[in-house]
């Protein structure tokens, strides 16, 4: 069995999976990340010295929750029947910027990640807090940012129809 039917294999059966990345860095800022057929660009702002070409890594590191929130939530919803309808998700991210500028090593980066869900649903209170619970574990780009010590506020704008 080749590494990849094995990957694909446990990928639905609750066991370990493999993601990759390779990267090419053309300049100093600027890193070309190839994931599976897609190409990410990494770039700074002009004012960080780059230009511009793509997001900033922590801003992706953001963006990676919100697109893992998205993703959890709707497995969570399939499983248990639950429906946020014309959702939307925002995260803020507080950076202790010290630690980037070399003047004090910083243990927790980020103290403070704000993260937004808003939507509307058909389905009850008690429903949208069995996804909050859930979402809290099985979302493993919040895992691993809560785990750094980061603070994660957590606001649900749900509106009951």
């Amino acid at each position: 069995m080749s590494e990849d039917t094995q990957q694909k294999a446990a990928w639905g059966g609750g066991g370990k999976a493999i993601f990759r990345t390779k990267s090419v860095c053309p300049n100093p800022t600027l890193t070309k990340v190839s994931v599976r057929d897609f190409e990410i660009l990494i770039d700074e702002p002009p004012n960080n010295h780059g230009n511009d070409e793509g997001a900033q890594p922590l801003e992706y590191m953001l963006a990676s929750l919100a697109g893992c929130t998205n993703v959890i939530i709707n497995k969570i919803g399939k499983e248990h029947n639950i429906t946020l309808l014309d959702m939307e998700i925002d995260v803020v991210g507080v950076c202790d910027t010290r630690g980037i500028f070399g003047l004090e090593q910083i243990a927790v980066p980020f103290p403070e990640v704000r993260l937004t869900i808003r939507g509307t649903t058909r389905n009850s209170e008690q429903d949208m807090e069995l996804l909050r619970e859930q979402l809290a574990w099985r979302c493993p780009v919040k895992v691993i940012i809560r785990e750094s010590g980061s603070v994660i506020k957590e606001n649900w704008d749900i509106t009951y129809v």
